[in-house]
């Protein structure tokens, strides 16, 4: 762990990624989240699977975007990731728990403080589905991990609404260097 984290642990118990984030695998995610190429969702989510293969969960849910967004890009890209984890995990994943309940800006370009303030709040438990997280483990799929703050909205939402753990899996994450 971190110095930050020992200081002020987050709400999710364990984060997993396949890559760091530089100009390579940058590269691969933007191609894949803004440029249509969902083809690259059994690619990602093969390494993704293989990352984390060894690690239990109960559930797979992904980190949602807001409506707006989604009509705009036409997909999100999380929930092609998921479903495909789902299938090689052979566990549920249900797309529905998460919810995103207000738009933010985007995080890109955003320091640590700006991004933690820009989820807080943004994200909430359908309370359909808020049943299927009591005493889960819950895997939170997502593209990318930089300062964690969506990461961390995301898991203390779904701990409030009763998973017992929240682990998360991401294609790639900024290294610590890279955001202090």
């Amino acid at each position: 762990m971190c110095l930050r984290c020992l200081k002020q642990p987050p709400h999710f118990d364990h984060a997993v990624s396949v890559f760091e984030y530089d100009d390579f695998s940058r590269s691969i995610i933007l191609k894949f989240k803004h440029g249509d190429a969902t083809y690259m969702r059994r690619s990602l989510s093969m390494w993704m699977y293989r990352a984390a293969k060894d690690i239990v969960s109960d559930l797979i849910v992904s980190t949602p975007i807001h409506f707006f967004k989604r009509l705009k890009r036409k997909y999100n890209q999380t929930e092609l990731l998921a479903q495909e984890l789902g299938r090689l995990f052979a566990i549920h994943y249900e797309p529905r728990v998460l919810t995103k309940e207000k738009p933010t800006i985007p995080q890109e370009g955003l320091t640590r403080y700006s991004r933690l303030t820009n989820v807080k709040g943004s994200f909430g438990v359908d309370s359909r589905y808020a049943p299927l997280l009591s005493g889960k483990v819950v895997m939170l799929v997502d593209d990318v991990m930089t300062t964690g703050a969506t990461a961390d909205e995301c898991a203390k939402i779904l701990k409030k609404h009763g998973a017992e753990k929240v682990i998360i899996l991401t294609a790639a994450r900024v290294s610590f260097a890279k955001i202090l």
